[in-house]
């Protein structure tokens, strides 16, 4: 794997992206019981050690959804509990009498992508979610209809609310919620939801820069929002939460882990994609799953994924952001980002069994 490393970073395309001005390209996998990380500054890594904290964007639903999971195991609520129930002020509205957990952690609660009263909040457009309260989250909550059926439907504003009910359930912020309930236990101790007073310690936070390589501000949150894509880790924490997620049995939060994974809604049924509790995932050809998510705010994006059965994971940090052509599923169009090194990166992990060396 360090081969096949070196030589995707040694393609002219990938190396002008990788070792571009301020990049801190991070790259984190585990085969088996081995882990290795590499970057720019210190190449391969056998024990990685370095603190860099780097912004995960929405990476960080997979942890809400696995804060969600531990609530259920611990008997705090079901999925199936009703958006009302956990959050006494919107009792009365029809939209959050009818949604349950399950439904905003999978994506099919019906709800747009951001609240509908954000775009008013932002007084900043390079740090759009910083004045979004959870005054107004209640208000976009309490305008909403109810909406019958399901549909798969990526949504922010969704995670964000489901964040702030099951941190007003437990009567503390989501901030401590995480620390407590995954972060601790799983041995994050450097990772943490960047939320009101939560600020991690700007020594070893990366300086963030948009597509154009223009330095930006890192993302600020209320915990109205921060469910969605507040947390901020380091390549050594996420290769322990990739560990975790890779042999679940060996931590004390385990079974909701693994109740995570599992298949809360098809996406395509046919073609074995679906979601979990936010995790994403599609069968290989060998019948294997692999669950996947990626992340990004303006001036950071990010990959996780992992293959239970094949005993394989990947972690990609980059403190740099995507532009609007690096999406354009046009062939020839799309700009080197994240994704695209991720898929040639597992393409080889999964290839090649050979010990990482």
């Amino acid at each position: 794997m360090k081969q096949i490393l070196l030589d995707v970073l040694n393609q002219p395309t990938v190396r002008r992206w990788a070792y571009a001005p301020g990049h801190r390209l991070a790259i984190g996998w585990i085969s088996g019981a081995e882990r290795r990380s590499w970057s720019a500054d210190d190449g391969v890594a056998e024990h990685p050690g370095a603190r860099a904290l780097y912004e995960i964007g929405s990476i960080t639903k997979t942890m809400t959804g696995l804060l969600l999971a531990v609530g259920e195991r611990e008997g705090q609520w079901t999925g199936e509990n009703k958006l009302s129930e956990l959050v006494p002020e919107l009792a009365g509205s029809p939209y959050a009498e009818a949604t349950s957990l399950r439904q905003l952690v999978t994506h099919t609660a019906n709800l747009p992508r951001i609240p509908g009263n954000m775009q008013a909040t932002i007084a900043d457009k390079s740090n759009p979610y910083a004045n979004y309260t959870e005054a107004h989250l209640l208000e976009a909550v309490l305008s909403e209809p109810s909406r019958k059926g399901k549909r798969h439907a990526y949504s922010n504003y969704g995670f964000g609310l489901l964040g702030y009910a099951l941190s007003a359930r437990l009567g503390i912020s989501l901030s401590e919620a995480l620390r407590d309930r995954i972060f601790l236990p799983l041995g994050m101790n450097d990772t943490l939801l960047r939320s009101g007073e939560f600020k991690p310690d700007p020594a070893i936070l990366v300086p963030v820069y948009n597509a154009k390589g223009t330095p930006t501000p890192h993302w600020d949150f209320t915990d109205a929002t921060a469910g969605a894509g507040a947390v901020c880790s380091s390549i050594p924490d996420m290769l322990d939460y990739l560990a975790s997620n890779l042999q679940p049995d060996s931590h004390p939060i385990g079974e909701a882990i693994k109740d995570g994974h599992k298949e809360h809604y098809a996406i395509f049924a046919s073609k074995g994609i679906g979601v979990g509790y936010s995790w994403m995932f599609y069968r290989e050809q060998d019948g294997s799953a692999t669950h996947w998510h990626n992340g990004g705010t303006y001036g950071s994006s990010s990959f996780i994924a992992f293959n239970r059965d094949k005993g394989k994971g990947l972690v990609i940090l980059s403190n740099r952001g995507a532009d609007i052509w690096s999406q354009l599923p046009l062939v020839g169009m799309r700009k080197m980002n994240v994704d695209k090194l991720a898929r040639k990166l597992l393409d080889g992990l999964y290839r090649h069994s050979e010990s990482l060396r």
